[in-house]
């Protein structure tokens, strides 16, 4: 490895520990109350080697948004494709995906929600991603409804699939009633009962090793 190489991989080890470091001091303070001081005391970095990285805090915390929305999207595929054998399956086991794990990262997650309505710029890539997820929930929907001969709603099914998801993700991390499991059976019943399928069919738990698996461990 010569040295421009050495350099390469040294400036993204850098800014891989920073964004971790933001993440989790985004855990800890919130997104709002962290501060490139809280920053750089997860990180043991310097706020002058910050600087170096990253424009400013906005900068950094954007950044951040992106890195742990591409590392759900790497679990979400993970999942889908080693439990799924058809569309159907794809459909189901996807909507389970968001309650089988990784509790800290759904916190820092309820902070760039949160984060949405005051940054213009965490708002646009909030959309674009939900814009992109819904769209490819449509397009598999509108496929099984038209491979079963059924008549249905595609693009009403699809936001009722992603807001019962995202309604039942949000009570689940600010009331602690009810637990992931009670949230992937009614996901369950759901998605069987527009498609006609008999819930009994299907486990209420993706069926992979999901110990092996994490959010976390893909940081």
């Amino acid at each position: 490895m010569n040295r421009a190489e050495k350099k390469i991989l040294t400036l993204e080890t850098r800014r891989r520990e920073l964004i971790i470091a933001t993440l989790e001091s985004i855990r800890k303070h919130g997104y709002i109350n962290s501060t490139i001081n809280t920053i750089s005391a997860e990180s043991g970095l310097s706020r002058g080697l910050i600087s170096h990285y990253f424009k400013n805090k906005d900068d950094l915390l954007l950044y951040a948004f992106r890195f742990l929305t591409e590392r759900l999207d790497e679990y979400f595929r993970y999942v889908v494709h080693s439990a799924a054998q058809n569309q159907f399956e794809k459909l189901l086991y996807g909507a389970m995906v968001p309650f089988t794990g990784d509790r800290p990262y759904r916190e820092v997650w309820l902070h760039f929600w949160s984060a949405s309505r005051l940054q213009p710029e965490v708002a646009e890539v909030h959309r674009e991603l939900w814009a992109t997820y819904r769209k490819g929930v449509r397009r598999r929907i509108a496929s099984l409804a038209k491979e079963r001969g059924l008549e249905i709603d595609d693009n009403a099914t699809a936001l009722m699939y992603t807001q019962l998801i995202d309604g039942l993700w949000l009570g689940l991390v600010l009331e602690n009633t009810y637990d992931d499991l009670t949230c992937r059976r009614i996901m369950r019943d759901w998605i069987c009962g527009v498609f006609k399928e008999d819930p009994r069919k299907y486990p209420d738990t993706p069926p992979i090793d999901l110990s092996a698996i994490s959010v976390q461990s893909m940081l």
